[in-house]
């Protein structure tokens, strides 16, 4: 009777472990490398920060260090949950123009072309290399994009958080 208990326990643990790895095999993989860096790079200033808080001898640099990494598991394990339960839009098609790439600033505006032939533009970072002719995917987050000011430029740099990442398709 005893071992039944045991096998009817192991039975469900089995299975929803089982459960849990579908679902975390069914994050994009842009999600999920973003939270691997921001929990890598939180652990970092953990390490980092305990060690120079121990060296100057200064208790609030090693709770500033903890809250931090707190923080930054936090964001990562929301992003991980966003990608589990699908709380993400995509844009996803054709990049037919790119506006603002060598001019001041920081954001420049990419036009894509959707499959059932809308056009969309989106004010990007400059950092995002993005070329002509090719089809790219891109995540935001449902609930964060909101117009703050009117002015482009301002509710893109203040925008932050809304915009997940950019993968290349084939």
């Amino acid at each position: 009777m005893h071992k039944k208990k045991k096998s009817k326990k192991m039975e469900d643990l089995v299975s929803y472990v089982s459960q849990q790895l579908e679902g975390i095999q069914s994050i994009p993989s842009v999600l999920a490398d973003r939270a691997l860096k921001i929990g890598a790079l939180s652990f970092f200033a953990l390490f980092l920060g305990s060690y120079m808080g121990r060296q100057m001898g200064s208790a609030s640099f090693i709770f500033w260090s903890v809250e931090l990494c707190i923080f930054g598991l936090f964001y990562s394990f929301r992003l991980l949950r966003c990608g589990e339960k699908r709380e993400y839009e995509t844009v996803e098609g054709m990049v037919y123009e790119v506006k603002g790439r060598y001019s001041i600033g920081r954001v420049c505006k990419v036009g894509v072309r959707m499959e059932d032939g809308r056009m969309v533009r989106l004010l990007m970072d400059k950092r995002y290399r993005f070329r002509i002719g090719k089809t790219y995917r891109f995540y935001f987050h449902k609930d964060k994009q909101n117009v703050l000011t009117g002015m482009k430029n301002l509710d893109a740099a203040l925008n932050i958080g809304s915009f997940y990442g950019v993968e290349e398709l084939e």
